[in-house]
């Protein structure tokens, strides 16, 4: 399509501003969903014939309608984040007229928008709807990063077409590279591939507005075009963020990069990495039945590490940490709890659940939100879900009103992460010279207690904030530091209003937390 992309524009489009945001990495608060989840359910409160779209996305005072609870962005606002990540909506490989699902990792035409989610998709009304749909959110004071696929393609891309041999990466026998599982290898050290991902980069953050790129398989895409993608996008806006997943999906060996672009890679250039280290020890691997801290109180001095910002292991800085739990990748953080303790009580999960927001919520990087597991998500025990259909996808909104408890919890935890920047460090320094260890405080077991020091630090209101946290499944009791400390957290109540003072010690709850803090 040949168009004039200035038509396209949306009333005020051009001349809406992106929210305010300091561009540091540790300042954001992200939640990622997918379009057609967010709001093809009825309990989405969104009107029939925008479901599933980008104009249902971009609707403003949506209800469910059993509970009248707000769903979609005011629900975000409400919930406080400050970012969404989309799942993939560079057009991919797909039939945009039928019905079916896809997550969308299978990209075709990297510079049009997805179809599948227009009101009419043989029309300009893509570019127009999914410029609503930014718009909105940026009104509503969230930003918007893309998740982008540039380390492969579908076979029906035009890029071997085009050039044939050039763009893709091959085996001596002409066969192509597969590192992704998926496909197609882009040869992004190619010179003209690489200057195809840095301006088409641009090319979404100017056109559209999308205010950051979360990179698929970013082990695929070579350092030196990440950095280029870095230098472009901050040359245009600073406040952007780049970040990506630091693998392959079948390792080193299957894939035709001289060097994979992981964690240690990555670590001290402005591109942030998913943390799989502390994920893996706040639940477990991904799938199946081997539980980690918040279910069975293992993995403590990895989950201590992941505090830290992964300073100690393998990140330069806490701003190189994506901190999550999960993500739309293998089971939902709750059916993960369901499937390693299936005898517990549903109480007794829904505290396993909070105990991991509440972690992340006080580690210093970047807090990362699977949508919905505010609410306790679940797609049946489904681990791969890509091509599922609506009913395992969804979101369900009319969880929040089951999940009350859970859903206040992380709405609290996240006003108090935003609140106190001495949960949102910027460097190594800061985080070692900030942040002590407890041992002493602590009962044996899984329990970890810390203390941060909020002198002299911009912002901050509290001279010293304390985080007690116990993995066991039964009450601990925990020695304070001299002094009236006010609480912040205890239970199932969180926020940044004060609960109450404590002194001596306190009992910590079964797979609890408890913050407190002198002023």
């Amino acid at each position: 399509r040949i168009i004039d992309l200035r038509r396209t524009d949306p009333p005020g489009f051009r001349e809406h501003k992106r929210p305010p945001f300091s561009g540091r990495p540790t300042d954001a608060v992200v939640w990622e969903f997918h379009v057609r989840d967010f709001t093809i359910d009825p309990s989405s409160g969104v009107a029939d014939e925008k479901r599933g779209k980008y104009l249902g996305a971009a609707m403003r005072g949506t209800v469910s309608p059993d509970s009248r609870l707000k769903t979609c962005i005011d629900h975000l606002v409400e919930l406080g984040v400050t970012h969404v990540q989309v799942l993939p909506l560079q057009d991919f490989d797909n039939k945009e007229h039928e019905e079916f699902y896809d997550w969308g990792y299978m990209p075709v035409n990297f510079s049009s928008p997805e179809g599948w989610y227009a009101s009419n998709p043989r029309d300009e009304l893509r570019i127009r709807e999914l410029k609503e749909m930014v718009m909105a959110f940026h009104e509503a004071g969230i930003r918007v990063i893309l998740d982008v696929v540039y380390n492969h393609t579908a076979a029906a891309a035009g890029f071997e077409r085009m050039v044939p041999g050039y763009y893709h990466r091959r085996h001596r026998d002409g066969s192509y590279w597969n590192g992704s599982g998926c496909g197609n290898e882009i040869r992004s050290e190619a010179p003209m591939a690489r200057r195809f991902i840095v301006e088409n980069c641009r090319y979404w953050a100017e056109e559209f507005g999308m205010d950051g790129f979360r990179f698929d398989l970013m082990g695929l895409v070579d350092f030196e075009t990440m950095c280029a993608v870095r230098d472009e996008i901050h040359k245009f806006d600073p406040t952007l963020l780049v970040y990506g997943e630091p693998w392959a999906a079948t390792g080193p060996d299957g894939t035709g990069i001289e060097r994979i672009t992981d964690k240690w890679t990555v670590a001290g250039s402005g591109i942030g990495a998913f943390n799989d280290h502390f994920r893996n020890a706040l639940k477990g691997p991904p799938d199946g039945d081997e539980p980690g801290f918040i279910q069975a109180g293992t993995h403590r001095d990895a989950v201590i590490g992941g505090i830290m910002g992964g300073i100690h292991d393998w990140a330069h800085s806490p701003a190189d940490a994506v901190q999550y739990a999960t993500c739309h990748d293998n089971l939902t953080l709750w059916d993960k709890i369901d499937i390693c303790t299936p005898q517990a009580s549903a109480e007794e999960k829904i505290k396993m659940q909070m105990l991991a927001i509440g972690i992340l919520a006080v580690s210093q990087g970047m807090m990362f939100l699977h949508g919905g597991m505010e609410f306790g998500r679940s797609k049946f025990g489904h681990h791969n879900s890509y091509n599922a259909p609506d009913r395992v996808n969804r979101i369900d909104w009319r969880r929040k009103a089951l999940f009350p408890k859970l859903y206040d919890y992380t709405r609290g935890m996240i006003r108090l992460r935003l609140a106190h920047p001495v949960f949102r460090l910027a460097d190594r320094e800061e985080v070692e010279r900030r942040l002590v260890l407890h041992q002493d405080l602590c009962p044996s077991g899984p329990c970890i207690a810390f203390s941060l020091d909020g002198s002299d630090l911009e912002g901050e209101t509290w001279s010293r904030a304390l985080v007690l946290i116990n993995g066991a499944a039964w009450d601990r009791t925990f020695k304070l530091p001299d002094g009236t400390w006010s609480v912040y957290t205890y239970a199932i109540a969180a926020g940044n209003s004060r609960l109450g003072s404590l002194s001596d010690s306190v009992a910590v709850p079964a797979r609890g937390m408890v913050v407190l803090a002198l002023e």
